[in-house]
């Protein structure tokens, strides 16, 4: 329902914002305030999950589908909006980020060029549909006219349903490192990995685990999986940056990130706008035909992040507020956060966010969060109250 709801929504020339239902009942009031939102379309038993003074519409409901169901006629331009995803913001409320239909098809277009995608391959979403990480699969699938699984969340959070599934017929899905370390580490995965058609393997949302990565290579027989890592934030249009992991140069792989994909110009720039040179650290700035819009009803946050390329006049260049840099060979090493906000399991978290959260509890008077790694190099967040 939830495919039928966004391409009907995209059909009719609107925008959509997607809503995880497991949400916290005040955040999805939030978004739906925030936005603007003039329509909620939901499923029955999900319409009490927020107070919503829109028009309701029920999307399982049998009787919407009797009468006339010819195609729409096309009325969106390439400039239109497509959809809005919220992510995390340092003021403890989440901002929308806005997202135009040529940004998705510029991205779909370089992606399957780069992951090699033709009408053979088959995939499947393995991610909620809130923030925008399974969109490489959701997207890549309906403009190449392949078959995109849509599996339930109690599938793809649990390895061993998840392999059940894999040994099928998908050929390339994309997943979080964490999502990832769980499956290399299941029983009988080697066997699995051989027998299924799986062949392409996108790791994104969060920083690689090199320990997983050697881990992977001993199970992949014959090297018949390949591994891509994915970087990119949201208003970036889901992704910017691609490499494929070469397993035999694992080591160097830790922290690179890898080459702009074709529609993205990166930038490595100090605190003056200048561009630094190989090996020198710096703030990592994104241009081209992937930038978002900017922020939905936030037109002074837009404008400080959302500033003219110095180097493009006319173009516009987002300043990410990652660190990074330039390596010999073309490639990006990323170094982490000029600011404090981390990403856990592909979710970007702002600290300052949870830490104001928590500063609303009566008792409590002081806080701070940060995030840790465990033994395994797994990342969680830790608050000190």
């Amino acid at each position: 329902e939830m495919i039928v709801g966004i391409m009907g929504i995209i059909k009719a020339g609107g925008a959509y914002l997607p809503i995880d239902p497991e949400y916290p009942k005040e955040r999805i009031e939030y978004m739906l305030e925030d936005s603007k939102a003039d329509i909620l379309l939901t499923q029955t038993h999900l319409v009490d999950k927020s107070e919503f003074s829109g028009n309701i519409i029920e999307i399982d409901r049998e009787d919407l589908y009797v009468g006339d169901s010819s195609n729409l006629e096309k009325i969106n331009i390439s400039n239109d909006l497509a959809y809005v995803i919220y992510t995390s913001g340092t003021t403890g409320n989440a901002k929308g980020v806005m997202i135009m239909h040529f940004s998705v098809v510029s991205y779909c277009n370089c992606m399957k060029e780069k992951a090699s995608i033709t009408v053979e391959d088959e995939t499947a979403l393995l991610s909620s549909y809130s923030f925008d990480l399974g969109y490489t699969t959701v997207f890549t699938s309906l403009t190449s006219g392949i078959a995109l699984n849509i599996l339930p969340e109690d599938k793809y959070k649990d390895p061993k349903k998840l392999l059940e599934y894999l040994e099928d017929d998908i050929t390339y899905i994309k997943i979080t490192p964490s999502l990832f370390n769980l499956i290399i580490n299941c029983e009988d995965i080697e066997r699995i990995f051989n027998n299924s058609k799986l062949r392409l393997i996108i790791l994104g949302g969060e920083s690689i685990n090199i320990k997983d990565i050697k881990q992977f290579n001993l199970i992949n027989k014959g090297n018949k999986i390949k591994l891509m890592n994915h970087y990119g934030p949201t208003e970036s249009t889901i992704g910017c940056v691609t490499t494929m992991i070469k397993k035999e140069r694992i080591e160097e792989f830790k922290n690179v990130i890898g080459k702009p994909l074709n529609n993205i110009k990166v930038y490595i720039l100090d605190k003056n706008k200048k561009n630094l040179a190989i090996g020198v650290s710096g703030e990592l700035c994104i241009s081209g035909t992937g930038l978002s819009r900017g922020y939905l009803n936030r037109p002074e946050l837009t404008e400080e992040k959302f500033i003219q390329n110095p180097y493009e006049p006319g173009e516009r260049m987002y300043k990410t507020g990652d660190l990074a840099r330039w390596l010999p060979d073309g490639n990006i090493e990323f170094m982490g956060r000029i600011d404090h906000q981390v990403k856990i399991r592909g979710f970007r978290i702002e600290l300052g966010e949870i830490e104001n959260q928590l500063l609303k509890h009566e008792e409590i008077k002081e806080a701070v969060v940060i995030d840790r790694e465990d033994i395994e190099g797994n990342k969680y967040l830790c608050a000190y109250v």
